[in-house]
């Protein structure tokens, strides 16, 4: 559903996302958007793609007359992006490539839900006007149901890009989309573009030196991919680790079942039957009962996966395109595998059977008696087990570990009596950075009178998402180009912003009226921005620029602790150096509302849409909600991953103890003569017990020592979404051991204990 199955439209498989690597994508950059001259160039000069457009995912704020302001996703197009993806609209028409050029009217394209929201489905609404972001544009297409391309994108306007220096417009910074060729491979493309990155850094320098690789990558894995690939790839191997589990557990009881039908396969041997006939008979049993697991497997398949469809794509902010479902490929894999899964289990079984040695099968005496027995093969199928299960339980406990760890990370701001909701103030309605500031500084003045409000600050970051990253120039440290400066987290503020959340000064002081917009610019560093690059210094008094700050030099004015800039699902331990700037010198425009109330959080939002209303009643307060239940829609998914993880492991330790238990019981049981001999010859009853129990542990010690080893290297690709130290701390490790140790003895002790406590007379009378 994420990785493989792709968008809604033709040829999916083949549809790529370009962008361009950063030079210092080590730091946690993947790619970053291009200037609109680049594009250009690139469009023009590649030769890999079918041909190349150009998307600019933005917010749209819908108002008008009459109407209650509404933000919609959008996102400014390419006049070719259709061409790639091979989709028409439904109603209307796309953008003409003359209505790409600067100057040009706005024109809408809409999708089928806002058709259908907004206008109730009527075919008339070609040519109606709707304002956007303070424009008045033209509706001229309606798009096809399910069409919400990039991600959940329900407006499209024409791109109207100028291919000025990018020092210019900033705004105007691209993602790419193409269709490779069908006799080109992703990574012949992606050749093709670090040749033409190499060009670009010749043609212009000043925005391109040091990218010289570009990122070309198929588009659903550019979206969904990146650091979920590792956990989903673990699940799947969790996945396929119980799958062997099952199989081991099978094969020893069907090795078990051959063990007490060894005189019925004798006798049929003796009337003519050949080897291979009889690991045939095996065989069909084995995957008969394969293929009837696997019926009742995709019964509750079909319930579980619309409950993840449910539970994904209605409970979260997840891609629009996003679908999971039973269809032909499943199906197939799950016959391909149910058929693997019973030859797997039931071959070794089969073989060891159709050896029997007829002789002493019919020589026998008792009626279910055996020349086959439970050897070292099943001995090893117990270590397997123990070692499956030590890999899993570990895998889940760290996937279980980390999800309580997010979960937990916004308690220290009390999120239930946090209220956050979003604005964006846009240049058609707010032109100027002055004008943006003197709005959030009005809005704070009258939300600060509500009986009900605490505290109110603003703020780029909603305490789960990253903050911005930028470029930092430290004054005195030289590079030789720009795009070679270090990544920091910055986060623009407003006053009381620490005072909010309860967090102390570390050193100087925290912004305050000195800081206006005529001021020269101040900021806040964290403590791991001031060790990074004044480790021998202090930070109060130094300066830098960033590149959100231009030519303008920062000059810190105080200290602050780490508080997780780089987001929610960054391990805790490692807090990234990060920056803070005041709002009312910044002005910008996109903003978060945090609001710290007095009593019920939701008896408060109509009084903070009413606010902002009246500051100006065109602008939409969305997205609002309390920090609880921000956090709670955001690691949803996680959650979802760590319960699973966690059902997982404890089906493989049930698993994982039924084969100790089987096995040994079963060995037991043949036993049960010799056990008798020993207890008659004076055996005491803790002999038998140790006799037993021996020889266990040493299979239980052996998969333990396995399976701790393979977990460390099977838990490594998850380095960067679960804490590093994590992953080698002992503790699991040794957490994982006893509980598994315990589980495994507990197993081998009850059938011990039994053959422990044996009569000797009717041992000896048992067969």
């Amino acid at each position: 559903g994420i990785l493989l199955r792709g968008l809604p439209i033709p040829d999916a498989q083949r549809l790529v996302h370009v962008a361009r690597e950063s030079p210092q994508s080590n730091q946690g950059v993947d790619w970053e958007t291009v200037p609109y001259r680049d594009y250009l160039f690139l469009r023009e000069a590649q030769t890999s793609l079918e041909t190349l457009a150009a998307v600019n995912p933005i917010g749209l704020n819908l108002t008008g007359d009459g109407r209650v302001p509404s933000h919609y996703e959008g996102a400014k197009v390419s006049a070719n992006l259709l061409e790639v993806l091979g989709v028409a609209p439904q109603l209307g028409r796309w953008f003409d490539p003359e209505e790409d050029r600067p100057g040009q009217p706005l024109f809408v394209v809409v999708s089928h839900g806002f058709w259908q929201e907004e206008f109730g489905a009527d075919p008339r609404v070609l040519g109606r006007s709707v304002t956007l972001n303070g424009e008045v544009g033209t509706i001229i297409g309606v798009m096809p149901s399910r069409f919400t391309f990039p991600t959940g994108q329900k407006l499209w306007i024409n791109l109207r890009a100028a291919p000025d220096p990018p020092h210019v417009r900033l705004a105007d910074r691209l993602e790419m989309v193409g269709k490779v060729r069908p006799s080109v491979s992703i990574q012949q493309a992606k050749a093709e573009f670090n040749t033409l990155a190499r060009r670009l850094i010749q043609m212009f320098p000043d925005t391109n030196q040091g990218y010289k690789r570009m990122n070309v990558e198929k588009f659903a894995y550019a979206y969904a991919g990146g650091g979920t690939e590792p956990v989903l790839y673990l699940m799947l191997a969790m996945t396929v680790f119980i799958l062997a589990l099952s199989c081991v557990n099978v094969a020893n009881m069907l090795l078990a079942r051959a063990c007490r039908r060894g005189r019925e396969l004798a006798v049929r041997a003796a009337v003519g039957a050949t080897r291979w006939r009889l690991v045939r008979q095996l065989l069909v049993e084995s995957l008969v009962l394969a293929f009837v697991g696997a019926f009742g497997g995709l019964v509750l398949a079909g319930v579980g996966v619309d409950q993840l469809q449910h539970q994904f794509v209605e409970r979260m902010n997840v891609l629009s395109w996003l679908e999971f479902r039973l269809d032909h490929r499943v199906l197939g894999i799950t016959i391909l595998v149910t058929w693997a899964a019973g030859l797997l289990a039931g071959i070794v079984p089969a073989l060891q059977a159709a050896r029997v040695d007829v002789h002493s099968a019919l020589k026998d005496g008792s009626r279910h008696s055996s020349s086959l027995s439970m050897n070292r093969f099943s001995s090893w199928l117990v270590t397997l087990q123990i070692g499956f299960s030590s890999m899993l339980l570990i895998s889940a406990c760290l996937l279980g570990w980390t999800t309580y760890q997010i979960r937990k990370a916004n308690l220290r701001y009390e999120p239930d009596r946090l209220l956050v909701g979003r604005i964006e103030l846009h240049e058609g309605t707010h032109p100027t950075k002055e004008d943006r500031a003197r709005f959030y500084q009005e809005l704070l003045r009258r939300l600060q009178t509500e009986p009900a409000v605490e505290s109110v600050v603003v703020s780029s970051r909603n305490m789960i998402s990253p903050g911005v990253q930028t470029r930092v120039g430290i004054e005195g440290v030289i590079h030789a180009h720009e795009n070679d400066q270090p990544y920091a987290w910055l986060e623009v503020i407003s006053r009381d912003y620490f005072e909010l959340f309860g967090v102390g000064l570390v050193s100087g002081r925290l912004f305050d009226s000195r800081d206006h917009y005529d001021a020269p610019r101040s900021a806040l560093v964290n403590e791991s921005f001031a060790r990074k690059h004044w480790p021998e210094d202090t930070a109060v008094g130094q300066r830098f620029r960033s590149g959100q700050t231009g030519d303008h030099w920062v000059t810190v004015v105080g200290v602050v602790p780490d508080l997780q800039m780089d987001g929610l699902f960054s391990p805790s331990t490692r807090n990234a150096a990060g920056f803070y700037l005041f709002q009312d010198q910044m002005g910008w425009g996109w903003l978060n509302l945090v609001v710290k109330t007095r009593a019920d959080s939701k008896a408060l939002v109509e009084p903070l849409r009413r606010a902002v209303a009246e500051v100006d009643p065109d602008q939409p307060l969305f997205s609002i909600g309390t920090l609880a239940e921000h956090t709670a829609r955001e690691i949803h998914g996680f959650t979802i991953v760590g319960s699973m993880a966690g059902f997982f492991a404890l089906t493989t330790l049930f698993l994982g103890a039924i084969g100790v238990y089987g096995v040994t019981s079963f060995s037991v049981g043949q036993r049960t003569r010799e056990f008798g001999v020993r207890m008659a010859l004076g055996a005491s009853v803790g002999s038998v017990l140790r006799l037993v129990m021996s020889q266990g542990l040493r299979q239980i010690g052996y998969g333990l020592g396995g399976g701790l080893i393979a977990a460390l290297f099977l838990t490594r690709p998850m380095r960067g979404v679960v804490n590093d130290e994590l992953i080698t701390n002992p503790w699991v490790y040794v957490g994982v051991t006893c509980v598994i140790a315990s589980v495994a003895l507990l197993a081998l002790w009850i059938p011990a204990r039994r053959a422990a406590k044996i009569s000797p007379m009717e041992a000896l009378r048992s067969e």
